[in-house]
């Protein structure tokens, strides 16, 4: 009996990190969709009340160069 309860626990915790993996995926794909206004829009909702204006604009141009130069289109500043 212990080891079935054992087995559904890992099968539980197993099947959790799936569907979070695969939740996240799902959020990657749909960012990378949104043109880079609606981009830096995003990051601007997430962020903006945390951060001053300037460092935001720094965090924007970074991750939109990111995805650019993952995409093929540009190459990421070093």
């Amino acid at each position: 009996m212990r080891k079935l309860i054992r087995f559904v626990l890992l099968l539980l915790v197993i099947v959790g990190i799936g569907m979070a993996v695969t939740k996240l995926q799902e959020q990657k794909e749909r960012f990378l969709a949104l043109t880079e206004e609606e981009q830096r829009q995003f990051i601007a909702d997430k962020l903006g009340d945390k951060v001053p204006e300037e460092k935001l604009a720094e965090i924007q141009d970074a991750v939109v160069s990111g995805i650019k130069g993952k995409k093929g289109w540009a190459r990421p500043q070093a």
